[in-house]
């Protein structure tokens, strides 16, 4: 319903994983290439690790787009709680093995034989695991012996799991220690920082027909930070119910108070600052501004120090801050990790 309103072309806030819209930050191109990578030089498995929310499923589709485009063939799972015969139902029905059998032994022949003549053709075969934290224990040990599937050269199916950060606890598990030696390649999402959060704003309103930000305000999009802490998904549902209610008092920009509103409809708590400790072990009280939210102005700390060579303390050089890149020249990198499929092969 806000879309005309704001000028928009269609929604820039969904919550479905639309390639289009991957923001190309660093960590998500380091995330893709890491990916890509692993697909090209075809070393068995690769993890893709994320909190909730974090923008796992939309990588995946973002790295399916690419394979797809450069005829890989691909079973791509999204449902974790599959029985083994269902799974290997799945499986030879997206690698599209001619098998009529019931039979295990005949399936893995079939697949086999299939996934040879595959890369015979020049079309490697993937296999791709979303939510892979809630797999049975069973059905990991059926994924590991999927990787004996193999030349004296090379693994004749590539395996990328991507889940939650208890997939890693599972991987410690003693039962699962022979798929943990598997892993060849770990890739990880975190939670964007403000100055990301603030370009993915950006990257999704200019692909929803918006080109020119002047929608959030400045105070807005750090007051959208402190209630999402940086999730992707809970930034896309909190903006847009605050576009909802911006459109609803018919608001031409979304401010601070806009959004505080949007997040009590939905229950969010913004992220309380750190406690501001006196000299004599005090807690001051946090200062309420303006728009309602309670920071503590905290003092820089200290530059950190270390001993010399020479037994003498200096202050350790202080970071240089790169300049984050140009919007432009960051999105290029997606034709950048495209080149890599061709670089590789």
């Amino acid at each position: 319903m806000y879309e005309k309103f704001y000028g928009l072309k269609q929604n820039p806030f969904s919550l479905s994983p639309d390639p289009q819209f991957i923001c190309m930050t660093g960590q998500h191109r380091e995330a893709l290439s890491g990916l890509i990578y692993s697909v090209c030089a075809r070393p068995g498995l690769t993890l893709l690790v994320g909190e909730v929310g974090t923008g796992k499923t939309t990588l995946l589709y973002t790295l399916l787009s690419f394979l797809e485009k450069k005829r890989y063939v691909i079973a791509m799972s999204t449902n974790p709680r599959l029985s083994q015969a269902e799974f290997y139902d799945f499986l030879l029905t997206k690698l599209e093995v001619p098998c009529t059998s019931s039979l295990k032994s005949q399936q893995l022949l079939a697949l086999q034989e299939t996934l040879l003549r595959n890369r015979e053709m020049g079309r490697p075969s993937i296999l791709i695991i979303d939510e892979a934290q809630k797999l049975h224990p069973d059905l990991m040990e059926e994924i590991r012996l999927l990787m004996n599937l193999e030349t004296p050269r090379e693994k004749l199916l590539q395996i990328i799991m991507a889940g939650q950060p208890e997939l890693l606890e599972i991987f410690q598990r003693s039962e699962l220690r022979q798929l943990k030696q598997r892993i060849n390649y770990f890739c990880k999402l975190q939670p964007l920082s403000v100055e990301e959060l603030r370009e993915y704003l950006f990257h999704r309103l200019a692909r929803a027909g918006l080109p020119n930000q002047s929608l959030f305000s400045g105070s807005a999009i750090q007051t959208v930070y402190e209630y999402t802490k940086g999730i992707p998904r809970v930034v896309n549902t909190l903006c847009d119910n605050a576009l909802r209610a911006g459109f609803a008092v018919q608001s031409q920009h979304i401010t601070s108070s806009i959004i505080q509103e949007a997040a009590a409809d939905l229950d969010l708590l913004p992220s309380l600052p750190p406690p501001d400790i006196s000299e004599d072990g005090d807690v001051r009280l946090p200062l309420v501004t303006g728009d309602g939210l309670a920071r503590t102005p905290l003092a820089p700390p200290p530059p950190p120090m270390h001993v010399s060579g020479f037994g003498r303390q200096d202050q350790a050089k202080q970071p240089v801050r790169i300049p984050m890149e140009g919007y432009a020249d960051r999105q290029k990198s997606l034709g950048f990790l495209g080149g890599l499929l061709d670089w590789w092969k």
